[in-house]
């Protein structure tokens, strides 16, 4: 359900390439209206059970009841095999010799109308998928240029990259929707003419050796020869374009999933000062959050500008639980840290809040209002990571991820994107 809500969404003039789905989507109107229509159609001039009504026809024929014979034939309305074997049953009563013209010209006038409008249902899949790949490269170039966006944060060049590809993937997957039932249906509606064809050359010749048996029909003799058919190629060939497709929608899929990977950014520290404080002196004057991170053997110990309690010596702020890092606990502190900074930021901004806003208010607050003139708690997206000697690798990792981001009732709302690291990491 949650694939076909953001399906639903892609169609909102907000949303990046909503044009692309709203042309697809009157596509698939008009070739459903099409396919209705081709389908009445189609079943009224062939809905009629062929064998039964040549026996019966034969009969008459042999009984030399022409004109009960042609009376039968018209009956069959504007069926097709009807009227075919009815021009021939009335020129055979006459002139005997123009049966065999009389149904060729008749199949002239009838066979057409069954292939009348066909090749749009499969000309209107085609164009779906030409007009999902249109929105594929146009999704493709949105993402490509949010990860080329200098001045924005690392999680914001991520979700600028997922709008953009979400277009991307939406189109084509409308395009392929609608095309994939076009060029079914027009396969089932061309076997269905085929068929009717090819009963109508095989019922011709019958009743051309009951009229005229002395004259041969020749082999492989068909009604249906005389039909004029311009040759001409209408459909455009997308198999160059889709083998290009598989092997570009995976490759810049994967392209920009490292480039994703590869969006967090780190940093020296700016100067060797230790991070954190209790809020007075020059840390003060400058308001800023100085968020640190310590990994030691035990846990981690934060420090940052509002915490005003000071460890005892060799105690850890978030020890290890079974032998573990407590990564859940360390994320929870963390987002308290950014809760107060928005807070205070919002607050300097002269709007009243109360002091227990939760996180997810306080950062749409932050991201829809222009707060750009607090200068304080400036550092409020960066994180300084110091790890021991010891520590390894994933371990810095999964601190990382726990520093840039939490999961809320109300979404994801991002931390502190921007990380700089020191300390020495063994792998």
């Amino acid at each position: 359900m949650d694939i076909f809500r953001e399906f639903l969404i892609a169609f909102n003039p907000q949303q990046n390439g909503f044009f692309f789905m709203w042309i697809l989507a009157g596509i698939a109107f008009t070739a459903l209206l099409m396919m209705v229509e081709r389908f009445l159609q189609i079943n009224r001039y062939t809905n009629i059970d062929a064998s039964r009504f040549v026996d019966r026809l034969l009969v008459l024929i042999k009984d030399d009841k022409l004109s009960d014979a042609y009376a039968f034939c018209s009956s069959g309305g504007v069926r097709a095999l009807p009227a075919v074997l009815g021009a021939g049953v009335k020129r055979a009563i006459e002139v005997p010799d123009m049966v065999a013209n009389a149904m060729e010209e008749e199949s002239l006038h009838v066979l057409p109308l069954l292939e009348k409008r066909l090749n749009l249902i499969v000309t209107f899949g085609n164009l779906a998928t030409l007009l999902g790949l249109m929105g594929t490269i146009y999704g493709l170039i949105l993402a490509f240029a949010a990860v080329a966006q200098p001045d924005v944060s690392p999680v914001e060049k991520s979700s600028l990259l997922a709008v953009g590809i979400s277009a991307a993937m939406n189109t084509t997957l409308l395009g392929l929707v609608i095309a994939v039932p076009c060029v079914l249906i027009y396969s089932i509606f061309r076997s269905r003419i085929d068929e009717t064809v090819a009963e109508i050359d095989r019922y011709a010749v019958a009743l051309m050796k009951v009229l005229i048996p002395e004259s041969g029909v020749r082999k492989n003799y068909r009604v249906s020869d005389r039909r004029i058919r311009e040759e001409v190629d209408t459909e455009p060939n997308i198999v160059p374009f889709m083998n290009l497709m598989v092997v570009l929608i995976p490759l810049l899929l994967s392209s920009s999933e490292f480039v994703k990977l590869g969006m967090i950014e780190l940093k020296l520290p700016e100067s060797a000062a230790g991070a954190g404080g209790d809020g007075t002196g020059e840390e003060q004057k400058n308001t800023k959050v100085d968020l640190g991170i310590v990994i030691t053997e035990k846990g981690f110990n934060l420090y940052h500008y509002f915490k005003k309690d000071s460890a005892s010596p060799g105690e850890v702020e978030i020890p290890k639980v079974d032998g573990d890092y407590d990564f859940a606990t360390l994320n929870k502190k963390v987002a308290e840290v950014k809760r107060k900074a928005l807070y205070e930021i919002i607050r300097l901004a002269k709007q009243d809040l109360a002091k227990d806003t939760e996180l997810w208010k306080l950062s749409y607050l932050y991201g829809k209002n222009d707060l750009s003139g607090v200068t304080s708690f400036s550092d409020h997206e960066n994180v300084k990571i110091v790890a021991d000697d010891k520590i390894h690798y994933q371990t810095v990792v999964s601190v990382m991820d726990a520093a840039r981001g939490v999961t809320t009732p109300n979404g994801k709302v991002t931390l502190f994107p921007n990380v700089s690291i020191a300390g020495g990491i063994v792998q």
